[in-house]
């Protein structure tokens, strides 16, 4: 059976998107990317949905992708954990990237002017 394609945008439509709308961002979503666009770290995946004040932390992550970053300007890394059981864990942990960065501030400075929620 044919994997159904992903209802995800080109990255190079981010670049080109109507400036004449200004970005709105839900509250969860604009907690989620100020602390992001704060740090040059990594922020787990359990921090975003405290940040967020919900536990849906991956979907308000696509949310910003879809919107603003496009999947390549927002990182997720898996690492290697031990949980408190003894048993091998995967947590995740986002990063705003260098390209996730500059289209947020395109938007921010460029056409956009201030975010809006």
């Amino acid at each position: 059976m044919k994997t159904p394609e992903l209802p995800f945008e080109n990255p190079s439509a981010l670049d080109s998107l109507d400036c004449k709308q200004p970005l709105r961002f839900t509250p969860r979503q604009a907690r989620v990317l100020s602390a992001l666009e704060g740090t040059e770290g990594w922020v787990w995946r359990e921090d975003v949905d405290r940040i967020a004040g919900a536990s849906n932390g991956p979907q308000i992550i696509m949310e910003l992708r879809r919107k603003v970053t496009g999947h390549d300007g927002i990182d997720l890394e898996r690492v290697d954990r031990i949980d408190r059981d003894g048993r091998p864990c995967h947590p995740g942990r986002y990063r705003l990237n260098e390209i996730g960065r500059q289209r947020l501030a395109r938007h921010e400075g460029g056409c956009h002017g201030e975010r809006t929620q």
